[in-house]
Parts: structure tokens; sequence; C-alpha cells
């Protein structure tokens, strides 16, 4: 059975998928979708329709990543705690499975101790305060095989999705050696009318962090908003919406005066902010422009 990975919805496909013998579908998590992308973010009710249908799933957090500009201890742990919130309490991720996260270019060793390394050294971080110390989920990369040997190396990942580039630091490598639970195949393709790439499983290493879905709702049910107050956004020309707590973050929206917006807890003068008040992040404000309500 293929394993695929794919940026776009699967669900009017799915059926499709099982006829053509893909086993495992590939999806993703992230902070906020793209114009070119605007289905990228994997939503339970496709979740459950593979789950229908016998196919399972595998999840990689990506928002960009491919420069080394894009990962430090901080985006780390943002992306970590929203990877986690994510697969917890959007989905249902079952205990024991895995999140992927994306290192989309060739990263230098300079890169990787510089930045990439504080990045998920900030996952592991998200991932102890989401999981209160006891995380529920493995850590996996997507990257080269020098990137991936340096986080193995460092206790920071368990397992290894290696990128599709043969021509990266350390992937031959890698690959001869037998060190990865899947390979990227190249050339991407198209399958069912989706854009797919393939992707080769380790038989010396078969679980590769997968996951059934059941097809119901998650098994521990609704998860019940986050306990937050009332604010109103003060400042006359709104505010920035970001993905994490600091102007370093990417703007993804933004607060207009007078909004209403609920603030389940203020760390370092920015604001967690949930947008519809339905117990879900939406990103990060300044908290000096908003007043309790």
């Amino acid at each position: 059975m293929d394993v695929i990975d794919t940026p776009f919805s699967t669900t009017s496909k799915i059926a499709c998928l099982a006829a053509s013998r893909v086993g495992t579908v590939i999806r993703y998590y992230n902070f906020s979708n793209s114009g070119s992308f605007p289905d990228k973010c994997l939503q339970l009710a496709e979740a459950q329709a593979l789950a229908a249908q016998g196919l399972r799933i595998a999840v990689v957090f990506q928002q960009r990543q491919n420069q080394v500009g894009d990962f430090s201890e901080l985006k780390g742990n943002a992306a970590g705690r929203r990877a986690y919130r994510l697969a917890h309490d959007n989905i249902g991720q079952p205990p024991g499975s895995a999140i992927y996260f994306s290192v989309d270019f060739d990263a230098t060793s300079g890169d990787i101790g510089g930045s990439i390394v504080p990045y998920f050294q900030g996952v592991k971080r998200g991932f102890d305060e989401e999981g209160a110390g006891v995380p529920e989920y493995r850590v996996g990369a997507y990257g080269s095989g020098l990137v991936c040997g340096m986080l193995t190396t460092q206790g920071l990942i368990s397992l290894t999705w290696l990128a599709m580039s043969r021509g990266f630091a350390g992937t031959q490598a890698a690959l001869a050696a037998g060190e990865f639970h899947l390979a990227q195949r190249a050339p991407a393709a198209t399958l069912c009318g989706l854009g797919v790439d393939f992707n080769d499983p380790n038989p010396a290493r078969p679980d590769f962090g997968s996951f059934v879905l059941p097809a119901g709702p998650p098994e521990h049910g609704t998860i019940p908003p986050v306990a937050a107050d009332r604010f109103r956004v003060i400042a006359r020309s709104g505010l920035r919406l970001r993905e994490g707590p600091g102007t370093q973050f990417g703007v993804i929206g933004g607060l207009g005066f007078g909004q209403i917006v609920f603030v389940s807890a203020v760390t370092g003068g920015w604001a967690r902010v949930d947008v519809e008040g339905d117990g879900r992040l939406d990103g990060f404000v300044s908290a000096a422009f908003l007043e309790r309500v």
C-alpha cells in the first residue's frame, strides 16, 4: 500500500485514493492556510472520512519553514504548542502517534546548530507544556539526512522523514545506512486529480507514527472551550494578529477597533486570542491594546 503526502484536502478523492492502493495519507498542521493552499490544514471531517475508508493518517507541521529565518526556539515553541492542540483538541489524534516538523531546505551545519536545533528544543518545550510534562505524541522531522541525523543525536526527534532531494546534505548516506522511517520519492505526481508525493517506508522501521482515527467523534469527546475572559480591542487602527507571541512572528490576520475577543492567557505582554469564542487559539496580539469587558 502506498504512502502519499499532499497539501490539498482529500475529502472528495478518498474513494479514488483507496481504489488506487493508497494506505496512508500524510496531511498538514499549520498556523494558517494560504491562497495557494486554502485547505492545507487537516480538518476533523476529512480525517474521519479517511478513517471511514480504512486509510491511515500521518501529519506534518509546516508554516513555510523553507529558510533559516523561519527557525528559532520561540518559533518552535509556538509551533509545538499549536501542533499539539490541533492533534489533541481538533483531530483527536491517538496517543503514541507522531507529529513531524518540516525543515524544507538544504540546511548547513551552522543553520542546524544555530537555529534548527533551538527550534526543535522549542517544539519539545511546547509539547511538555501542552502535555503537562508527559506528551502524548512523538516528534519527527522532515528534512535532509544531515538535519535529521543531528536532531536524532541531540535526542530531539525519534522519527526521520527524508525530503525528496537526494542532493541535500547527508541524505544519500542516511538512505544507504537505512537511517530513516520514510523517504520521499521523486518526482512529484498527480493522483486522483490531487498533487501528491509518494513516500517509501523503511521495512526495517515500519512504525513511522501514522494512526487510525475512529470514524466517529474523538474518543475524548468535544473539548470544552478554554476558560477565557472577554476583551475589547482599543487600538484605533486595529491590531495585527500574529502566529506567535512576538513581533518576529508572521502576521496572519487583523482585529478591528472595538472587536470583542477571548483571551485565555497573557505572557510577556502577548495575549493568546480566541476570535470565535470556540476555545481554539487563533493567534497572539499585544495585550497593551486590549481592555477587559
